[in-house]
C-alpha cells in the first residue's frame, strides 16, 4: 500500500510540473508577443516611410547572391539560391536580429527628438546594439545629421561605420591638381589677411617664386595639350607637405583659422588625407588643422559634409597620441550638447576623458612642462633600467645553471621561460605578507614630509609592476591617473619655449614671450577650458611651475574673480627653480655671442623678478592654504653631445620653503618621468589625488540596462 501511495505522490509531481512548463512557456511566448507588438507601434512609420521614395543605395550583403548578374532568367537565379532550413534556433536568431534593427531604427529617433538625458542614453545603446549589418549602418548614416553624428562620435569606441565617406571619396586627383589647389587657397588666405601674417608671404616668396599666380593653371592647361612646356617648378609630395605645414601655422592664428573654410579648405584637405594616407606626420598636421578650426562651432555642418566626423573618430582611436589627443579635442569642441560653454583652444589639451563620460568629473589636474618640453615629451614614461635586479635575477640564473654561452634565440627563449618559473616558484615561497619600497625614495626629506614610501605586497601589486614593465605609455598621466583615480579631467598644457633668439619665431607670435604676457595668455586660454569652476591641482616642471606661480598671483592681484585660486587643492613642482636656474648664468661675453632669450634671461639665479614673484606666491598661501609638494634633482643632467654633467636645478632654489620637499636621486629630465605606478614621484601624487576624489569604482551599465532605463513611451 505503501509503495502504491508513492507512485501516485511520483506522478501527481510529474503531472504538476508538467503542468508548470506548459503553462510558463506560453506565458514566455504571450510576452514575447506582447513586447514585440510593443516595440513595432512604439516607432513612428513616417520616419522609414520618408526614406522609401527616395532610396539611393541598395546594399547586398548576402554570399548566395554572389552571381546574381551571372543569370539572366528568374528561374535560374533562384535556382543558384540555397534553401535555408527553418529550425527553431535559425528562427530565434533571425527574430532577434530584426528586433535589434527596429530597436537601432527607434534609438536614432529618440536621439534626434528626445531630451538631453534621453538622447545620450539612446546614443548608447544604439552603438552597443549587435547583428546589425554594413548596410544598416550605412542607412543610420544617410539619416544622421550633424549635431546627433558629433555627439554619437564622442562615444567610446563608437564604430566607424555609422559614418558616411566623404563625398566624391572615390575620385581619384591628380598630385600637380591639387598642389594647385593648395598654392590658390595659400593665395587667398594672405590676401584674406591683408597680408598680415608674414611666415605666409615669405613661404609663399620662397617656395612659389617662379610660378605666376595668373598664369599657373593655364600653363599647366596647355601643356597637356602639347602647347607650352611645363613650368620649371617640380611638384612634388614634400613641397605639398609643407604646404600643409605652412597651412597648420597659419590655422593656429584663431582670427584667420575660419577663413580656411570659406575658402573650401575642407574637401581640399580630404583630398591631401587622401595622399598621405600612410603618413603619421601629415595626418597630425591635418588633425591639428581641423582642431584649431573647431573652435568655430559654427562651422559644424560644413564639417560634417566635408565628411571630418567619421575621419577624426577614426584617427582618436589611433595608438599614437599625438593624433588621437588632437583628433579628440576637435570632436570635444564640437560637442556642443555637452559642454556648449567649455572649448579647448590651441595648446590645451584634453588628455581625459577623450570621449563623452556619465561620470560626474570632481577634479582638474592640470599638467605644465617647463623649458623645452612638452605635453607628449616631458610626461613619458622613463626607461626602466636593463640592470635592474627582481626578486629572482636572470642574469645570476644565466650563470649559475651554466647556460652563459648559449646565445641562439631558441636558448635566449628557454631561459626566458626558466627564469620566469624560478621567479614564480620565488614568489610563492615568499608569499605575500610583505612591502615593496618604491622606486625613486627620497634621499633627503624635510620635518614636513608624509609619504608614502612603500606600498602592500600582494599579488595586484606585482602584476602592476610586471604590466608596467611590459607596456609602457607614452604619456603617464593620460594612461595611469584616470585608472587608479576616478572622476578626474586631466589637462595638458603646451607653451614654446626657446634657448635663444637667434632662433627663428614667428613675427607676430613671437613678442609675447615673457612671464607676464604668457600669464595672461594662458589664464584665458584655461578659463576658456572650463578651469576655475571646480577644484584643481597643478602639476608642473621647471619652469611650468614658475608659471603657475605667476597665475596664481594674478589672479589673487585681480580679486581671484575667476576662482582659480579659491579652487586651487595642491601645486605640485617638479624641480621648479623658485631662485633661478644656473642655465641662465651666462658672462655678458657668452651673451652677446649666445643672445639668451626672453626666457632663459627671466631664469637668472637670484634674479629680483623671479625673488619677488615667490614672496608674493607665498603671501598668497596665507589667505588661500593650497597643499605644496615639491621635488628635487640630485643628479647632474649630461648635456651636448660632450656629455657634460650639469645641475639645472640646486635643492636651495627647488625647496619654496613652506610645505614637504623631497630631494630624488634622478637629473633634471627624468625627475617628472615615473619608470612605474610604484615610482615615489607617481606615488605621492597619487596620494594628494585620492585625498580629494573618493576612490570607489563607478559601475558600469550593461547593454540591456541601457535600454530598460530608457523611457516607457519607446517600449
Amino acid at each position: 500500500m505503501g509503495m502504491q501511495g508513492y507512485k501516485k505522490y511520483i506522478e501527481y509531481i510529474k503531472s504538476t510540473g508538467f503542468c508548470f512548463v506548459m503553462v510558463g512557456g506560453c506565458w514566455f511566448l504571450y510576452q514575447l508577443r506582447q513586447v514585440s507588438q510593443i516595440l513595432q507601434a512604439s516607432v513612428p512609420t513616417n520616419v522609414l516611410s520618408k526614406e522609401q521614395p527616395h532610396s539611393q543605395y541598395i546594399y547586398i550583403d548576402d554570399p548566395r547572391f554572389k552571381d546574381v548578374f551571372m543569370f539572366r532568367k528568374i528561374e535560374n537565379l533562384q535556382s543558384s539560391i540555397p534553401v535555408e532550413s527553418l529550425s527553431f534556433s535559425r528562427t530565434i536568431t533571425k527574430w532577434w536580429k530584426s528586433l535589434s534593427r527596429n530597436v537601432a531604427y527607434k534609438l536614432l529617433h529618440m536621439a534626434q527628438h528626445g531630451n538631453e538625458t534621453d538622447r545620450l542614453r539612446a546614443l548608447y545603446a544604439l552603438n552597443s546594439l549587435n547583428h546589425l549589418k554594413d548596410w544598416h549602418y550605412r542607412h543610420i548614416a544617410q539619416m544622421l545629421d550633424a549635431r546627433i553624428a558629433i555627439s554619437l562620435a564622442r562615444i567610446p569606441n563608437v564604430d566607424t561605420r555609422f559614418f558616411l565617406k566623404p563625398p566624391y571619396y572615390h575620385v581619384q586627383y591628380k598630385l600637380h591638381d591639387v598642389m594647385e589647389k593648395m598654392h590658390q587657397m595659400l593665395l587667398y588666405l594672405s590676401a584674406v589677411c591683408e597680408n598680415t601674417h608674414p611666415c605666409l608671404i615669405q613661404f609663399l616668396n620662397k617656395k612659389f617664386k617662379d610660378t605666376p599666380s595668373d598664369s599657373l593653371i593655364l600653363d599647366h592647361d596647355l601643356t597637356n595639350l602639347g602647347l607650352a612646356v611645363a613650368p620649371a617648378m617640380v611638384w612634388d609630395p614634400e613641397l605639398l607637405q609643407s604646404c600643409v605645414q605652412t597651412l597648420c601655422h597659419h590655422s593656429c592664428l584663431e582670427q584667420y583659422s575660419k577663413d580656411i573654410i570659406d575658402a573650401g579648405g575642407l574637401p581640399l584637405l580630404m583630398l591631401i588625407k587622401k595622399i598621405f594616407l600612410d603618413n603619421t606626420d601629415v595626418c597630425i598636421l591635418l588633425a591639428k588643422i581641423i582642431s584649431n578650426i573647431s573652435l568655430h562651432s559654427e562651422y559644424l555642418e560644413d564639417i560634417f559634409q566635408a565628411g571630418w566626423i567619421g575621419t577624426l573618430v577614426e584617427w582618436s582611436q589611433s595608438s599614437d597620441i599625438r593624433l588621437s589627443v588632437p583628433a579628440s579635442r576637435a570632436l570635444a569642441n564640437l560637442d556642443m550638447d555637452e559642454n556648449e560653454s567649455v572649448k579647448y583652444p590651441r595648446r590645451i589639451y584634453l588628455l581625459h576623458p577623450l570621449h563623452k563620460t556619465r561620470a560626474k568629473i570632481k577634479l582638474d589636474v592640470v599638467f605644465l612642462h617647463g623649458l623645452l618640453g612638452g605635453v607628449f615629451i616631458t610626461w613619458r614614461q622613463r626607461d626602466v633600467d636593463a640592470s635592474q635586479v627582481g626578486v629572482v635575477d636572470p642574469h645570476i640564473i644565466q650563470n649559475g645553471i651554466g647556460f652563459s654561452n648559449l646565445i641562439d634565440d631558441q636558448s635566449q627563449e628557454f631561459l626566458k621561460d626558466l627564469a620566469c618559473d624560478l621567479r614564480k616558484r620565488e614568489w610563492d615561497r615568499v608569499g605575500q605578507d610583505f612591502e615593496v619600497i618604491l622606486d625613486d625614495c627620497p634621499q633627503n626629506i624635510n620635518s614636513r614630509a608624509s609619504g608614502p614610501f612603500f606600498c602592500s605586497g600582494d599579488d595586484a601589486c606585482m602584476k602592476k609592476i610586471y604590466r608596467d614593465k611590459q607596456r609602457k605609455t607614452q604619456c603617464w598621466p593620460k594612461d595611469w591617473l584616470p585608472e587608479d583615480v576616478p572622476f578626474l579631467r586631466v589637462i595638458g598644457v603646451n607653451y614654446d619655449t626657446n634657448l635663444s633668439m637667434w632662433t627663428p619665431l614667428c613675427p607676430i607670435e613671437g613678442v609675447q614671450t615673457g612671464m607676464k604676457e604668457r600669464s595672461k595668455e594662458y589664464i584665458k586660454k584655461l578659463l576658456t577650458a572650463g578651469i576655475g569652476k571646480r577644484p584643481t591641482i597643478w602639476v608642473c616642471h621647471s619652469m611650468g611651475g614658475l608659471l603657475v606661480k605667476k597665475m596664481l598671483v594674478d589672479e589673487w592681484k585681480n580679486g581671484d574673480k575667476n576662482d582659480i585660486c579659491k579652487n586651487t587643492r595642491s601645486i605640485i613642482f617638479y624641480s621648479t627653480p623658485h631662485r633661478g636656474s644656473r642655465v641662465a648664468a651666462l658672462k655678458q661675453v657668452t651673451q652677446m655671442v649666445v643672445w639668451p632669450s626672453v626666457e632663459v634671461q627671466e631664469l637668472r639665479e637670484e634674479s629680483p623678478q623671479l625673488l619677488e614673484l615667490h614672496n608674493e606666491f607665498l603671501d598668497m598661501l596665507k589667505e588661500y592654504p593650497i597643499e605644496i609638494i615639491s621635488f628635487s634633482e640630485t643628479k647632474s643632467t649630461h648635456i651636448t653631445p660632450l656629455k657634460v654633467p650639469f645641475q639645472f636645478v640646486t635643492s636651495n632654489s627647488a625647496d619654496p620653503g613652506v610645505g614637504e620637499f623631497y630631494e630624488i636621486a634622478q637629473d633634471h629630465l627624468s625627475i617628472c618621468k615615473p619608470a612605474s605606478r610604484h615610482s615615489f614621484l607617481y606615488q605621492k601624487l597619487l596620494n594628494v589625488l585620492r585625498r580629494h576624489v573618493p576612490t570607489h569604482e563607478k559601475t558600469a551599465i550593461s547593454p540591456i540596462m541601457e535600454l530598460f532605463s530608457l523611457p516607457s513611451k519607446l517600449f
